[in-house]
């Protein structure tokens, strides 16, 4: 059952860890909010002037796209040794 605020759409998107700089040297890090059905770059690269974003103290922001200078992914696998460079 739903409580008031709460959407079905909730259950269709995924948290990314990510960190991102912005203009004027600032570095935030937390979650990037991201429907499960696309990626990152689909999503940065998509028409919406803003991106959902959820700090590493739990407050949601929306960070406008014009401002990001490079998103680094945290919660990417990492390469196994001896794998292909």
């Amino acid at each position: 059952m739903m409580t008031e605020g709460q959407t079905a759409t909730a259950e269709l998107k995924a948290r990314r860890a990510v960190r991102i700089h912005v203009a004027g040297g600032t570095v935030m890090e937390g979650n990037l909010v991201v429907p499960k059905t696309r990626g990152i770059g689909e999503l940065l690269n998509g028409k919406h002037p803003f991106l959902e974003f959820e700090t590493s103290r739990g407050e949601k922001i929306f960070i406008g796209k014009p401002s990001i200078q490079t998103v680094q992914m945290l919660d990417l696998p990492k390469p196994h040794a001896g794998g292909v460079a």
